[in-house]
């Protein structure tokens, strides 16, 4: 399962490179991104750090410069404290409507946010504890925030990004970049 989540993070991602060389033909904002991710709710409990990537597209609406509708997936893991290489694996998938502030103007440096719904799985891994798999997943929702950064052809963005249900989530701190179609157009 972990080979499979890595190798498709992995092929979307070089399909969003490949994507930002066709910059000028395109007007949907292909992104992927990464970095620290701790537990939520009932996973924060005895978990430590662990980690969170994510790949998208957005699609400017036109009616708002800044305004656009995207579709993320991303996946995180969590392990849990002690020496039994316990994890908690939480693949998600969301559709979302984000804001970049500023994204008509020629600033560099633009703020934005954006969430959605849409379903996750949670799947306990037991490592060596000799407890079997378990996963349970349904609704859920995310959160992001951020700043991104304009440069020619692509843009950098860090912020925080959350997914999760009434029970637990994960709360990520991430960088990535995203190749808009203009610098005018909604990236993260």
């Amino acid at each position: 399962m972990k080979q499979l989540v890595v190798s498709a993070l992995t092929v979307a991602f070089c399909t969003a490179l490949a994507l930002g060389e066709a910059n000028a033909q395109r007007r949907i904002t292909p992104f992927a991104g990464g970095g620290l991710a701790t537990g939520t709710g009932d996973l924060g409990d005895d978990t430590d750090s662990g980690w969170i990537a994510f790949v998208g597209a957005d699609l400017p609406l036109g009616v708002r410069p800044g305004l656009s509708v995207g579709l993320t997936a991303s996946y995180a893991r969590v392990p849990y404290k002690g020496q039994f290489d316990e994890s908690m694996g939480v693949p998600a998938l969301f559709g979302e409507l984000g804001y970049v502030f500023g994204a008509a103007s020629t600033r560099t440096i633009q703020p934005y946010l954006r969430g959605g719904a849409g379903v996750q799985l949670r799947k306990y891994d037991p490592g060596t504890t000799g407890y079997r798999e378990q996963s349970d997943g349904g609704l859920a929702f995310s959160a992001a925030g951020g700043v991104r950064f304009l440069f020619d052809p692509a843009a950098v963005f860090i912020g925080a990004r959350f997914v999760g249900d009434s029970d637990a989530g994960v709360l990520g701190f991430h960088g990535g970049v995203a190749f808009p179609a203009s610098t005018r157009s909604t990236p993260r």
